[in-house]
C-alpha cells in the first residue's frame, strides 16, 4: 500500500514522523511523495498555538477533499477532537498510540472507517523503526511530556507528564546513527532539562555517555525551562564544554515581567531568567542564545509589555520565536479575559521589528569570523545550510551534506548568515 505522510510542527513531532515511516515502511508500506501517488493520506499533525491549529484545520480539509481515506495523528486529536472529528477521516491516531499507524492504515485500507486509536501502551520510542527524514541529522527523542503547568500550552494536554526513556537505550540510538554516518544529533523532547527527573537520572549525565560515543559529530540540544534549568546548572555548563556540543541555548522568557510569568504559570522569575543565561555567557561567549515570547497574553498591561521590551533589549538574543496569544482549547488562560486584537497585533508588531534588528546586529558581529562548519543539508532557496560550532546557520553555496567545512562570514542577515568556504 502507498502512504502519503505529512508532518508537522516541533522536532519532536518530526522525530515521532519519522517513527511512523519506519513502522509503515516495516510492514511493506511505501511511502509517496505526494497524495495523488498514494492509497491512504496520513497527516501528522501539531497543535502548539492558535494559528497552527488552524493552519491543521485547514489542511485536514484540504486532504480530506481529495476523496483519499485520511488518517489523522499528532497533538491535535488529543487537544481538540471534535474539530477533528468534523473533517470525517477514515481514522484517528495520535502521538500517544503511534504504534497503532500500522494498524491504522490496514484496516482503512480495507474499508473500515471511523476507527478511533488514540491511545496505547506507552512507546519506547528509542526502540522503535525510524525512517530518517535527512542523511545528516539525526532526532532523539530523549522523553515525552513535561513537568510544567504553562497556563496557555496545549501540548502538555496531548503529551501528557514526563515519561523519560532509558539512557542506555539512547546512546545505543545515538551510536548507531552515528555508525550510520550521521554527524549532527538532535536531542529533543518537550523540556530537556527535565529529563530522568522521573527515573532518577539527569541531562548533564546523558550527555556525558552521548558525547563519549566515538565518531565526528556534534550534538544540539534543544528547548530547556529555565526552571528546570537552574538546579542543574554547575553540572550542565561542564557537559557543555566537550567540544561537540554545539554552543547553543534555548531558553523560553515568554514576558519580562514576573507578574505575568506568574500568570502563565511558568515557574520562575526574570531574575532568575537572566542568571541562567548570564552563567551561559560567562562561560561560553561565543553562545547562540534563542528564546520565545508570548506578545499580548491575556490582562499583560502597558507597562508589562513595556518591561518585556525592555528584558529583550538588555538580553540581545540571537533569535525570538514570537508568537501572538491565542487560546488554546482546555487551558486555563483560554479562560482570561484576552485583550483587544488590535492591541496584541500592535504590541506582536513592536516586538517583531525589535528582534529582527537585535539579529541584525548580532550577526553583524559574525562578519569575518573564520572557523569550521558542518554543512547540514541543501538551502530552502538554494545553496546548502551550515551550522557553526554555536549552531549559526550560514548559507554557502557550494557543499555537500555531512562535511565539516572552514567557511569565513562574508554577510549578515537578520535570519542567517551568509559564508564562503575557505582552505584550511
Amino acid at each position: 500500500m502507498r502512504v502519503y505522510l505529512e508532518t508537522h510542527g516541533c522536532t519532536a513531532n518530526r522525530g515521532d514522523g519519522e517513527i511512523l515511516a519506519g513502522l509503515l515502511s516495516g510492514r511493506g508500506c511505501s511511502l509517496a511523495g505526494r497524495p495523488e501517488e498514494a492509497e491512504v493520506l496520513l497527516l501528522n499533525t501539531c497543535v502548539v498555538k492558535g494559528e497552527t491549529r488552524r493552519r491543521m484545520l485547514r489542511r485536514m480539509a484540504e486532504l480530506a477533499g481529495t476523496g483519499k481515506p485520511l488518517v489523522v495523528g499528532g497533538c491535535l486529536p488529543l487537544v481538540d477532537l471534535p474539530s477533528v472529528l468534523k473533517e470525517k477521516p477514515a481514522a484517528v491516531i495520535s502521538c500517544r498510540s503511534l504504534p497503532r499507524v500500522v494498524e491504522a492504515v490496514e484496516r482503512v485500507g480495507r474499508g473500515e472507517r471511523g476507527l478511533l486509536l488514540l491511545h496505547g501502551e506507552p512507546a519506547e520510542k528509542p526502540g522503535l523503526p525510524k525512517l530518517r527524514s535527512g542523511p545528516v541529522s539525526a532526532i532523539v527523542q530523549i522523553g515525552e511530556g513535561c513537568l510544567s503547568s504553562c497556563t496557555y500550552c496545549s501540548v502538555r494536554l496531548a503529551r501528557g507528564r514526563l515519561r523519560s526513556f532509558p539512557p542506555e537505550k539512547l546512546v545505543e540510538e545515538v551510536r548507531e546513527a552515528v555508525g550510520r554516518g550521521y554527524r549532527e544529533i538532535l536531542l529533543t523532547s518537550q523540556d530537556n532539562a527535565a529529563y530522568g527527573r522521573d527515573r532518577g537520572w539527569d541531562l548533564p549525565s546523558l550527555l556525558r555517555k552521548v558525547v563519549g560515543v566515538e565518531g565526528r559529530f556534534r550534538v544540539r540540544v534543544g528547548m530547556m525551562n529555565p526552571e528546570n534549568v537552574r538546579p542543574l546548572l554547575p553540572e550542565l555548563l561542564q557537559a557543555y564544554r566537550d567540544e561537540k556540543v554545539y554552543r547553543f541555548l534555548h531558553l523560553p522568557l515568554q514576558s519580562g515581567d514576573d507578574r505575568v510569568l506568574g500568570a502563565m504559570g511558568r515557574g520562575y522569575t526574570v531574575e532568575e531568567f537572566l542568571e541562567v543565561v548570564g552563567a551561559f555567557r560567562a562561560e561560553f561567549p561565543e553562545l547562540c542564545l534563542v528564546t520565545d515570547v508570548i506578545a499580548g497574553f491575556p490582562t499583560e498591561t502597558e507597562e508589562e509589555f513595556e518591561r518585556t521590551v525592555e528584558v529583550l533589549t538588555e538580553l540581545r538574543p540571537d533569535r525570538v520565536n514570537l508568537s501572538r496569544f491565542s487560546p488554546m482549547p482546555g487551558t486555563p488562560a483560554s479562560r482570561l479575559p484576552p485583550l483587544p486584537g488590535r492591541e496584541v497585533a500592535r504590541r506582536s508588531r513592536i516586538l517583531t521589528s525589535l528582534c529582527l534588528s537585535l539579529s541584525l546586529e548580532g550577526n553583524r558581529r559574525y562578519v569575518g569570523w573564520e572557523g569550521e562548519a558542518l554543512i547540514t543539508e541543501e538551502g530552502w532557496k538554494g545553496g546548502w545550510v551550515a551550522r557553526l560550532p554555536n549552531y549559526k546557520l550560514a548559507v554557502l553555496s557550494e557543499g555537500r551534506p555531512g562535511e565539516f567545512v572552514r567557511v569565513r562570514v562574508r554577510e549578515a542577515r537578520p535570519t542567517y548568515l551568509v559564508a564562503e568556504r575557505v582552505e584550511g
